[in-house]
């Protein structure tokens, strides 16, 4: 079960809003799919479902990550992973976002465009460092773009180039050192911070992984607009 949460689930397109399926309806499906014995063994799991195009597509939310379920109509296949439809669209429900959640897990500001977007970023991710590298005259010019700090457990140094970041006073502080160290800057290293700061910065980074996990980031860097929806970070700043 550890490998099915933690897979990825990668969106590139959604569909729009879907009415969300009653609690009720959505356990009686998931009994029954072979995993449903494993999934009612996870302790505050929670599922969300709509029925759509022939498919329930059900999301697992449990403490430790997120799954993406397809079951047929009549219940008889359970498919893990995606399901693409003949346009190559990934099939899945946007479910409504809190906002409130989200917008308290920003840690700092910048940009001077009229566009705002949210990016779930990792300082010590080397795609978030590569997208630093290729767009951030990009970001700067093009949007308002709200920073949300996701220090991934695999990056040892995350952490603490993160409490770094949080020292900043000011958003224009926190966006200059966020630079610095995506930059390769090594200040960081030489920040050391006091119990009182830590406590602070970890309050800081719960939200923002409250954040995250609302917007349904699996990975480093995410994007998303103002309706909370993704965007290939690649995109960014191209014509339409």
């Amino acid at each position: 079960m550890k490998k099915i949460l933690l897979s990825s689930v990668l969106v590139l397109s959604l569909f729009g809003f879907d009415k969300t399926l009653p609690q009720k309806e959505t356990i009686e499906v998931l009994k029954s799919t072979p995993l449903y014995n494993q999934l009612k063994s996870i302790k505050n799991a929670k599922y969300k479902a709509v029925k759509k195009d022939g498919f329930y597509i059900i999301v697992v939310d449990a403490p430790r990550g997120k799954a993406l379920l397809y079951v047929t109509a009549d219940k008889k296949y359970t498919i893990l992973g995606k399901v693409i439809d003949k346009n190559g669209k990934v099939l899945i429900p946007n479910f409504p976002k809190n906002s409130e959640i989200i917008k308290n897990g920003v840690m700092f500001t910048f940009g001077h465009g009229k566009k705002e977007i949210y990016l779930v970023t990792d300082p010590e991710c080397p795609f978030c460092r590569m997208m630093e590298k290729q767009k951030r005259d990009i970001l700067n010019k093009n949007y308002k773009v709200h920073v949300i700090l996701m220090p991934l457990p695999f990056h040892k140094n995350a952490k603490a180039m993160s409490y770094y970041v949080l020292a900043g006073k000011t958003d224009q502080e926190r966006a200059k050192r966020m630079k610095e160290v995506l930059e390769g800057g090594n200040e960081w290293k030489n920040f050391h911070p006091t119990k009182e700061q830590i406590k602070k910065f970890n309050e800081e980074l719960k939200n923002s992984k409250k954040a995250a996990l609302e917007l349904g980031a699996e990975g480093t860097p995410s994007v998303y607009d103002n309706n909370f929806s993704p965007i290939p970070w690649p995109s960014l700043g191209e014509k339409k």
